[in-house]
């Protein structure tokens, strides 16, 4: 399968997006563009696609924007691709433990942890909303956003 990858500029810095040929998004990463990950000149369908994406994810990080409608598909195991589906069900501007989604699911609190840790799709696929120990500064940033201080760059 062809994977149509970009290089986003975005206010959270450089990310990188690949997008399969029916325009659903399969990974959004804050890197920059793999070189190793060229793609031809994309159809217009695909660029359109990306301009979307654009535009959602300036939305977002203005604070007007706090559903996305870009259409995804992560890639993951069955087990990952149920904890990402739960996890787009927390709310903008709330938060979870794992232990709250291990119980929800039934399943150990190392699954939710490793699978939002695996999470291919940032900010779309909301990992940030579940406070992960050892985490980074970013999934902080993005619950700041959320919960009305604006985006400040960690």
């Amino acid at each position: 399968m062809v994977l149509w990858h970009y290089e986003l500029n975005t206010l959270m810095g450089a990310m990188r997006a690949a997008f399969d040929c029916r325009g659903r998004l399969r990974e959004l990463a804050v890197e920059g563009l793999d070189p190793r990950k060229t793609s031809p000149l994309p159809p217009k369908e695909q660029r359109e696609a990306k301009r979307y994406l654009d535009r959602q994810l300036d939305a977002y990080l203005a604070g007007t924007l706090r559903t996305f409608t870009v259409p995804v598909d992560p890639q993951g195991s069955p087990m990952q691709l149920r904890i990402w589906d739960t996890v787009r069900t927390v709310p903008y501007g709330q938060s979870r433990r794992p232990a709250d989604l291990a119980a929800w699911l039934g399943v150990d609190e190392d699954l939710i942890v490793m699978a939002c840790a695996a999470n291919p799709i940032v900010v779309l696929v909301p990992s940030h909303r579940v406070v992960l120990p050892g985490e980074g500064p970013l999934p902080k940033a993005l619950r700041e956003l959320e919960s009305g201080m604006g985006w400040r760059r960690p």
